[in-house]
């Protein structure tokens, strides 16, 4: 549903990790803002995005985009980053233009820790602020299984629910899929958030 939905779509990336998230959905038409903390950004966000640059003659860069200088284009789609630090505001990392038109958030298996869970929330909740029609797409690999719901270190599922049903948002599970990684086995979830 969602690919078929994103060829022109302005998606930001929160906790872009290396950047496989973003690229693949510049890949396929959207202008993806992948952010994460400088030094990912600089050292491995940017590397690949170069890595991964097609020449499209037939587009420009999007404006949403264009006050990036490494915007590239990938594909179908645009891509460029941007360093972002979920324990500051918003409005000192991106312009309410930068804020306005964005239409998906996606947040990729980062928010493992208790730690990042509301640092994660609170951008989104300014994020939503700026863009009220935006959806969050929050994908979450279960990793409290020894501990379970009251696991000090790892976020729960419970956990996860719990806080967005808090913010009075509306939490939609869009897939569940077990994961076998060597003998241990997860459950992967993904969701849809939105504000109600």
């Amino acid at each position: 549903y969602w690919q078929e939905s994103l060829s022109n779509k302005n998606v930001l990336e929160l906790g872009a990790g290396v950047g496989v998230v973003g690229i693949s959905l510049a890949s396929v038409g959207a202008h993806v803002l992948l952010t994460d903390l400088p030094t990912l950004v600089e050292n491995a966000i940017e590397p690949n995005l170069i890595r991964n640059e097609t020449t499209n003659a037939e587009t420009k860069c999007p404006q949403w985009l264009s006050t990036y200088s490494n915007a590239v284009s990938i594909h179908d789609g645009w891509a460029a980053t941007t360093p972002m630090d979920w324990n500051r505001p918003v409005e000192h990392q991106l312009t309410e233009k930068q804020k306005c038109p964005i239409d998906l958030i996606v947040a990729s298996d980062c928010v493992f820790l208790v730690s990042m869970l509301n640092s994660l929330l609170d951008t989104v909740a300014e994020i939503f602020t700026s863009s009220p029609n935006a959806s969050l797409l929050l994908s979450f690999q279960r990793r409290d299984a020894q501990d379970g719901d009251e696991s000090a270190s790892f976020t729960t599922v419970n956990r996860v629910i719990k806080k967005v049903q808090a913010r009075k948002w509306c939490m939609e599970c869009l897939a569940w899929r077990p994961v076998v990684v060597g003998n241990d086995t997860s459950q992967v979830f993904v969701f849809e958030i939105r504000q109600l």
